[in-house]
């Protein structure tokens, strides 16, 4: 058996050796492959479905220049915080301004007040360097789309800022009082932040350093060996690892939460940076084409996620197809703007002198902030939109209202009691009069408008029962074991379910069941499932029969009809004048709830009544119609959501359903 010899040991351990590498043009090239993956992957290239792992190579060809450059000028004596923080900002701070004045003049444009105060508040995230810990703790079921968020992708720049700051320190520290340890102190870090992913499913574990120190260190790690050891050929299988990455793995939560995709690309650029080889890979990547991208990569990657948001909100305000051709020429303005800023923003404050760059960052943060605050004073420039009704606007602002939070002084059931545990969790029990028989409603976010509505007009049951709602990702998880939070979420577990069956009293409770069925009942809620090797449709249909058995009336409502767009919204665009009401194709709805339809069906109920929701909001006037607006009223906030007047029209049956016999 063989063991490591102490001399192999010391020369892995020692640093002082370590000098500036010398220019290396296939890095570009690697550069270019990364900004050409997460690119094509926000572009909706399908074969790119892991495109956004580019993002995780960038974090390793940072470690490993950003700690050359740091532990060798410490060796040679001349290593200074100012200069190499002056370094960075040069670099990294007048082509981000650039990119956030650029994105001024589109969001007044095309941003509704409710995605202009979102944007207000990820320009000062961006520039101050803490978008990650803001787009994590985004509400999204409230928030805007992703791939129309124009500055999303600041939270990685973030991340590297943050490590710009902290890692000089770290070096310099180790390097002055311990130096033989400062590659025991990289491999501490590098492995505790590897064991911290693993303590975690959490969406924190996307965004925060602390879970992503792994990839920079493991860079810097990566350039110490380059430089002690002669590494050959393990270029192509690095190559074949990244590309591997990019085509192989998909985008769902679960996969962007994970650490094995990451651990692959990782790798594989970490092989690339790694060899001394001057092979065909190299060659590749030194093409002069690839080059070119490669030096604009910055660029490239700052405008990319800003030029394709505005584009589909520019799509979206005038119902125009998802054509390839305008994708294509998308990525063809994207390279011409980002060879340009590249050459009059990057050089130019890179060249000249500090106190230009000065000026420059002040009359950025002048503008940016005098933008902020008169998009705050004026509610996202609503003005903007003063064509409408206020519900509209209001409901594009609010898409999702909540029973806490609204106008709770018209509330029949004025008490509120949110010590009721279940579980882990808690739920809120609202009375007028206490009662010992209790109305729970339970499902997804579509609950929420109908818990405001009962509340306000469930009148027949204000002395005889409590209101009780959970909702969102309990509600949802209490009737079939999903989630679109990625990772464990205590919520789906048996014990959650089992204990809500205890506090059901059988012979007085009434439990409504209400969310996106149609959802929940396809592939999209098969990956959702928050257990091992179960049947996602076996567990909804079990959970519903278990609770018909356990109280004395169990109402399913039926799924409410859903758009392909956001109705408030669409009245902001213009793409209907109000007063113009918008519909669906009965039809076509009907077609698409057929599994649903027959799911119900197959259903051993006790004690059950279902709902259907399309003579609720359907066929009106007899033209085979669902409505989510008429000429006078709106009946949908987004495309799934209601407004209290929609979720009154459901209140108004259940009214009609479970009191009208007892009070003719």
């Amino acid at each position: 058996m063989k063991f490591i010899k102490p001399k192999s040991i010391t020369k892995i351990l020692d640093i002082s050796k370590i000098s500036r590498i010398s220019y290396r043009s296939d890095i570009n090239g690697l550069r270019a492959v990364a900004v050409a993956g997460v690119v094509f992957y926000h572009a909706d290239i399908k074969i790119f479905n892991g495109g956004w792992i580019g993002v995780d190579v960038f974090f390793v060809i940072s470690g490993f220049l950003i700690s050359n450059i740091i532990i060798s000028e410490l060796n040679s004596n001349n290593f200074s915080f100012k200069n190499f923080y002056i370094r960075r900002i040069r670099r990294i701070i007048p082509a981000l301004f650039s990119t956030v004045l650029f994105s001024l003049p589109f969001s007044y444009w095309l941003l509704t007040p409710r995605a202009m105060l979102e944007f207000s508040k990820s320009i000062s995230a961006s520039i101050l360097f803490y978008s990650n810990y803001y787009f994590q703790n985004l509400d999204f079921y409230n928030a805007e789309p992703t791939k129309v968020m124009p500055l999303l992708h600041t939270w990685s720049l973030a991340i590297e800022e943050q490590f710009y700051i902290i890692f000089p320190l770290f070096c310099f520290i180790l390097f002055k009082f311990f130096k033989r340890n400062l590659v025991i102190g990289m491999l501490i870090f590098f492995l505790f932040s590897i064991f911290l992913n693993s303590t975690t499913n959490d969406l924190i574990k996307f965004y925060q350093i602390q879970f992503r120190g792994w990839e920079l260190i493991f860079g810097a790690l990566v350039m110490i060996l380059y430089l002690k050891y002669k590494i050959k050929y393990i270029e192509y299988l690095g190559i074949l690892l990244v590309m591997f990455s990019f085509i192989y793995f998909d985008d769902s939560m679960m996969t962007l939460n994970s650490l094995e995709p990451r651990l692959v690309g990782v790798v594989g650029s970490g092989m690339i940076l790694a060899s001394n080889s001057e092979n065909i890979i190299y060659k590749s990547l030194s093409n002069k084409y690839l080059g070119i991208i490669g030096v604009s990569s910055y660029s490239i990657y700052l405008f990319h996620q800003p030029l394709f948001a505005f584009y589909r909100l520019f799509q979206e305000r005038n119902s125009y197809d998802d054509l390839k051709i305008y994708t294509y020429l998308l990525l063809f303005a994207l390279l011409f703007i980002s060879y340009i800023h590249r050459k009059y923003v990057e050089i130019y404050f890179q060249k000249n002198k500090l106190s230009t760059l000065f000026f420059y960052i002040i009359f950025c943060l002048i503008i940016s902030f005098l933008f902020i605050s008169l998009a705050n004073n004026s509610n996202g420039f609503e003005k903007r939109y003063d064509y409408v009704p206020d519900e509209v606007l209001y409901y594009s602002n609010f898409p999702n209202i909540y029973p806490s939070s609204f106008d709770t002084q018209n509330y029949l059931f004025e008490n509120e009691d949110c010590d009721n545990k279940l579980g882990e969790g808690s739920f809120c029990i609202w009375y007028d009069t206490k009662s010992d028989s209790t109305i729970y409603l339970i499902g997804d976010s579509q609950t929420n408008a109908l818990s405001v509505s009962l509340l306000t007009n469930l009148t027949y049951a204000q002395q005889k029962y409590n209101l009780a709602f959970i909702s969102n990702t309990p509600g949802r998880c209490l009737l079939s074991q999903q989630s679109d939070t990625p990772g464990t979420v205590e919520y789906c577990n048996d014990e959650f379910f089992l204990n809500f069956l205890t506090i059901l009293d059988k012979e007085k409770d009434i439990v409504i069941a209400f969310g996106s069925f149609d959802t929940w009942l396809t592939d999209k809620g098969k990956n959702e499932l928050k257990c091992t090797n179960c049947d996602y449709i076996n567990i909804f249909s079990n959970r519903l029969e278990t609770i018909s058995r356990n109280v004395s009336k169990l109402l399913i409502i039926e799924p409410i009809p859903t758009y392909n767009f956001s109705i408030a919204d669409s009245y902001l665009y213009k793409n209907k004048t109000w007063g113009e009401p918008i519909t669906l194709d009965l039809s076509q709805w009907r077609e698409k709830m057929k599994d649903t339809d027959n799911f119900i069906s197959n259903l051993k109920l006790q004690n059950t009544e279902i709902i259907k929701s399309t003579p609720i909001f359907c066929d009106f006037d007899k033209k085979n119609q669902c409505y989510a607006s008429t000429e006078t009223e709106l009946y949908y906030s987004d495309s799934n959501h209601l407004t209290l007047t929609g979720a009154d029209l459901l209140t108004d049956r259940l009214n009609k359903l479970l009191f009208l016999s007892e009070n003719e």
